[in-house]
């Protein structure tokens, strides 16, 4: 493998120095993990390594820095305080040993071979990344439609990280793009020819996802931080080159997308070991983003047609429930969405509470017709259970099960819809809308 001469110059001493904290930091915290994580049955083998890597990470938080664990699962969240501990822990490491790699390397002159195999690893983490969360996009499932339950909650109820995700998940089009945008600098980084271009795009596109969960508290500022600072140290290596050539009209050799193999079969090796990459990478996404498209396009309608229910008369053993009356538990309206799930606007805490909302999944017991709800999909036990009875498109009862006189509820639905669920667009408006 022979690298061009004008690369292999001496390097300063801070250049050696933040090269060993930066490569000891991300090969600790990222590792290899997320490429190989592509291998089948490989993620039986990595979590003998998740296991270790807690304990070491327990261990230096129990003795440095004290930061308190979580006290709720972290469902989806990326910013939890274990993450951080993470972090913490790699930081101290990288830092230890940056000071010993130093010491005992202090006569090496340069580290171009060992950064440009780093640099490769990282390349194909973005792409990794960018077909992770394009694709996803492209099927409009990372952000879905606003739910009915959704638009029933005031706006003022919702946190910013749900308001941004409502944002882009009522535009198909707008996701779509963003995804397409992702892709695309995923594909552009696969090619010599294209990779300075394609980490140009992949920074703009990360940055603005970093900026995003930075300026919305969505949680999962870690990995997009992340994500953004190794598409920066790529781009920083380029930019000698890029100044040259814009402003100097000299073109040079770039630094990190040389070809190193000069025998055939290394190349084979090479092109081989990509194109692998490329379709376990794509299969994954498709293998998930396929199904659940399908569901979601087609979902499977629940027993109630979809939409919001008034609650006109609420009665419990025999007692009307109201608002006004103390320490009751009075049910204000129930959405029933089109999948088997809902949401009730209620103080009932027996319920997931989100947003001012109860949220329920339904249950339907096509035998009895009798409506269970449940706090989650995976729940065995039932908060409430209902027999029903359509009088109407409008008029609904449900009568409690088995103890028929426990709760009798009368709803009625709106027929208004919501003007957000119907999608707008207008070349020509009148006013400001």
């Amino acid at each position: 493998m022979q690298f061009p001469a004008s690369l292999n110059s001496p390097w300063t001493w801070w250049q050696k120095t933040g090269f060993r904290f930066f490569f000891l930091f991300y090969v600790i915290f990222l590792g290899p993990w997320d490429l190989l994580s592509i291998i089948p049955g490989f993620n039986f083998i990595a979590q003998y390594y998740y296991i270790a890597a807690e304990a070491v990470v327990n261990f230096f938080n129990k003795v440095l820095f004290h930061i308190p664990p979580a006290t709720k699962s972290p469902n989806g969240n990326g910013d939890y305080p274990e993450q951080w501990m993470q972090v913490a822990t790699c930081l101290f490491l990288a830092l230890t040993g940056t000071l010993i790699w130093s010491i005992l390397d202090r006569k090496r002159k340069e580290y171009t071979k060992l950064n440009y195999w780093f640099s490769l690893g990282i390349r194909y983490f973005i792409i990794s990344m960018g077909f992770a969360y394009g694709i996803i996009k492209l099927f409009c499932l990372q952000m879905p439609f606003p739910s009915i339950s959704q638009m029933a909650t005031p706006l003022g109820d919702y946190l910013p990280m749900r308001f941004s995700w409502m944002f882009v998940g009522y535009s198909s089009t707008y996701q779509m793009f963003s995804g397409g945008i992702e892709v695309l600098a995923a594909l552009l980084l696969l090619f010599r020819q294209t990779a300075t271009l394609g980490i140009l795009v992949a920074t703009g596109v990360f940055f603005n996802v970093m900026m995003l969960n930075l300026s919305y508290d969505i949680p999962v500022k870690i990995n997009s931080i992340s994500i953004t600072i190794l598409c920066f140290y790529l781009l920083a290596q380029e930019m000698p080159r890029l100044y040259r050539f814009f402003f100097l009209q000299q073109a040079t050799p770039s630094a990190l997308f040389v070809w190193p193999f000069e025998t055939k079969r290394g190349r084979i090796i090479a092109i081989s070991a990509k194109w692998l990459f490329v379709a376990l990478t794509i299969y994954q996404q498709l293998d998930y983003s396929i199904p659940a498209y399908t569901s979601r396009k087609s979902p499977k309608g629940g027993p109630v047609p979809a939409g919001i229910y008034d609650v006109i008369t609420q009665i419990r053993n025999g007692d009307t429930v109201t608002s006004r009356l103390s320490d009751s538990v009075y049910w204000q309206n129930i959405v029933f969405e089109k999948t088997y799930d809902g949401s009730i606007q209620t103080s009932d805490s027996r319920f997931r509470k989100r947003y001012g909302r109860a949220y329920f999944n339904i249950k339907y017991d096509s035998a009895t017709q009798v409506l269970g709800f449940r706090r989650g999909f995976n729940d065995s036990t039932f908060l409430a259970q209902f027999t029903w009875h359509a009088k109407d498109s409008v008029w609904l009862e449900l009568n409690s099960y088995p103890n028929k006189d426990s709760m009798y509820l009368l709803l009625r639905r709106r027929v208004q819809a919501f003007p957000l669920s119907e999608k707008q667009f207008h070349w020509v408006s009148e006013t400001n809308r």
